[in-house]
């Protein structure tokens, strides 16, 4: 099973089938599937398997010991064609994203102005900074990006809560 037969004429339903079909052929234990966003969703991958998920997705990247051991929340990112995710940024966390299958765009900017729509490159890990203003987009097909979370303080790590909306097209706060 790979992700290479997912296109734009596929329904949410179909997208969401096939990357549940993925996950679990690749062994990963899903622990919460998100398909009510209205952009796409999620799907959360179990916190135990963070060392396989890294591994699997994140090869370059190297966790420490005591990274590994702090809630991480893997996950895929699921975009939908024409979609975006708000222009937010986190006190809490910094991100890594890594574009897996199809086409998505980033939006990154230091401040509240937005940047530049780039187009994220297949199999390049995207260090998103705390605090730095960030957009997930969904070009001509679906996006599928895998993400690790790096919290700032491990003592209060961070949660879907932390999220500033700085622009929203869904009205969200």
């Amino acid at each position: 099973m790979n992700l290479e037969n997912i296109t734009s004429d596929l329904s949410k339903d179909e997208v969401f089938l096939k990357i549940n079909d993925f996950l679990e052929n690749k062994g990963f234990q899903i622990d919460q599937v998100d398909k009510e966003r209205p952009w796409g969703g999620f799907f959360v991958i179990d916190e135990n398997q963070i060392s396989e998920f890294a591994e699997m997705f994140f090869m370059e990247i190297e966790l420490s010991e005591k990274q590994l051991q702090q809630k991480l929340s893997p996950k895929f990112l699921l975009v939908a064609p024409g979609s975006r995710l708000s222009w937010q940024y986190h006190f809490r966390r910094a991100e890594l994203w890594k574009l897996i299958q199809g086409e998505a765009g980033i939006v990154k900017s230091e401040t509240d102005e937005l940047g530049e729509l780039q187009p994220m490159e297949f199999g390049e890990t995207v260090s998103l900074m705390q605090g730095e203003r960030h957009r997930l987009v969904g070009m001509d097909n679906w996006g599928i990006v895998a993400e690790i979370w790096m919290h700032v303080n491990p003592e209060l790590p961070s949660d879907e809560e932390d999220i500033v909306r700085v622009e929203d097209d869904y009205a969200r706060k």
